[in-house]
């Protein structure tokens, strides 16, 4: 399987495109044209509802037949602009401390919906290839993270490598994070690699802020 990343225009956010067989996977689609001739896109995951992270969607509907995936809360939240906070998106940047928005931002009202959603958890087989998409809340009541063949993890915004998981954001919950989704993931193989939702990737084993979430 081959794994791209594309860093969007978004605040640095990152959208993956998994392949295999000429068959394709997009996480967290920004608007961007990639070349699809003889290939297919199955599924667009989205690992939250926050604006960055959901922005192609749309774009990416209109070009293709893909199966728009999330949790339940995330299905929801997509289809208000206020739950998904475009239409308060230069507030939501100015609160980002860990990033530099050099340009002005505009709010926008966007929404968009989920083809199909679920709660707790989803198993997929895809081109031969086990997909687990589990509930992760704490930055975000709809937050997940996709487990790919038990190897490597999308985390959306859950999990970065040198910064605590954000949890005071509009329905951010520190507690959901420390008290579930947190013990969910110390259970993780250490050598698994995680593919974050901004920065780069990295190792489990690599990361050291457990204990730690900011407010």
């Amino acid at each position: 399987m081959k794994i791209f990343h594309i860093i969007s225009n978004l605040i640095s956010s990152n959208m993956y495109v998994l392949e295999e067989n000429n068959h394709l996977i997009l996480i967290d689609p920004c608007i961007i044209d990639i070349r699809l001739e003889n290939k297919t896109v199955d599924y667009i995951f989205l690992t939250h509802e926050h604006y960055d992270h959901i922005s192609g969607v749309n774009y990416w509907k209109e070009k293709c037949e893909a199966e728009v995936v999330c949790s339940n809360i995330c299905a929801e939240n997509i289809e208000s602009s206020r739950k998904n906070l475009s239409r308060y998106f230069d507030a939501f940047c100015e609160l980002q401390t860990w990033v530099t928005v050099e340009e002005p931002i505009a709010n926008i009202d966007y929404s968009c919906q989920a083809d199909r959603s679920f709660e707790d958890h989803l198993t997929l087989e895809w081109q031969g290839n086990k997909i687990r998409l589990f509930e992760c809340p704490g930055h975000s009541l709809g937050s997940i993270c996709i487990l790919v063949n038990n190897e490597i993890l999308f985390s959306g915004d859950s999990l970065f490598r040198d910064y605590p998981t954000t949890t005071g954001l509009p329905g951010g919950s520190k507690k959901k994070w420390q008290e579930r989704s947190l013990p969910l993931l110390k259970l993780l193989p250490e050598d698994i690699f995680v593919y974050p939702g901004h920065f780069n990737g990295f190792y489990i084993k690599d990361y050291q802020l457990w204990e730690e979430s900011n407010g």
